[in-house]
């Protein structure tokens, strides 16, 4: 059975989705994330400890609950792409790029000829385990995948118009501390340069037919976000949120201690 891509479909139809980050190498978290309704996770790759095996079973885990998994890759290089795609993954992130011939090589690696080179072998999961309609399944497979590139730097912030024009590109992911210390003030999140900037590259993103992606840290910054014209929205990360919940209990036990004394 072939599956649909529903992030993709959900962005194309103009929607926005919501999601989060995991760097938990436990298929049972993000189990657990994937029955809150959020529209995806992110299994971060780059600074998580994941194994591919392990983001096998994180995709098997993500998706039976109704989520759409995407991989965040901190390796631009066609094997690594090429495996996280065969263990399932139909959304891909890569990080670290700032050249529009690094977006290209990162598009054409997902995608089979004639729209790129990936490798191919039918006896995968996005090919149902046979080579039985391949010609459909390649191009069912080159049709739902989802490219995203997380720009990062000075360099990348300078090129995102050049990026921008990448064919086969679905999505510009933009490092919000990246954007502060090219204006100038790192760290302030909320400095009207970087709301400026913020809003300028998601107008970019979208004159070229893109989705616009960033990070939120809170409500507020969600709402940040919205108003910029960013659709794809995440939200914290799966360790930060166990602690910080965690911490926050424990402060509700020792006040009711005092209370008690």
């Amino acid at each position: 059975m072939l599956i649909e891509n529903k992030l993709k479909a959900k962005l194309k139809s103009g929607k926005s989705v919501f999601g989060t980050w995991s760097m938990l190498p436990s298929p049972e978290v993000v189990n657990v994330i994937s029955r809150t309704q959020l529209d995806f996770v992110i299994l971060d790759m780059e600074h998580g400890v994941m194994s591919f095996e392990t983001i096998q079973r994180q995709i098997f885990a993500t998706e039976n609950s109704g989520c759409t998994p995407v991989v965040r890759l901190g390796d631009a290089g066609g094997p690594t792409i090429l495996k996280a795609l065969e263990a399932g993954a139909q959304n891909i992130l890569v990080s670290h790029v700032s050249s529009p011939q690094e977006a290209l090589r990162i598009v054409r690696a997902c995608r089979y000829p004639p729209q790129g080179d990936r490798g191919l072998s039918p006896f995968t999961r996005n090919h149902d385990y046979s080579d039985a309609d391949l010609p459909a399944k390649l191009q069912h497979a080159n049709e739902q995948v989802f490219v995203g590139v997380l720009v990062e730097g000075e360099e990348g912030i300078a090129n995102l118009e050049k990026i921008a024009q990448v064919p086969g590109l679905d999505m510009i992911y933009l490092g919000i501390y990246d954007i502060s210390q090219t204006v100038g003030v790192p760290g302030d999140l909320r400095n009207p340069k970087v709301l400026k900037m913020l809003s300028q590259s998601a107008q970019v993103a979208a004159s070229h037919g893109l989705v616009a992606g960033s990070v939120a840290r809170d409500k507020e910054y969600i709402s940040i976000l919205t108003e910029c014209a960013f659709r794809f929205i995440s939200y914290r990360v799966d360790s930060a949120i166990l602690k910080e919940g965690l911490d926050q209990a424990r402060g509700w036990f020792i006040d009711s201690q005092k209370k008690v004394l």
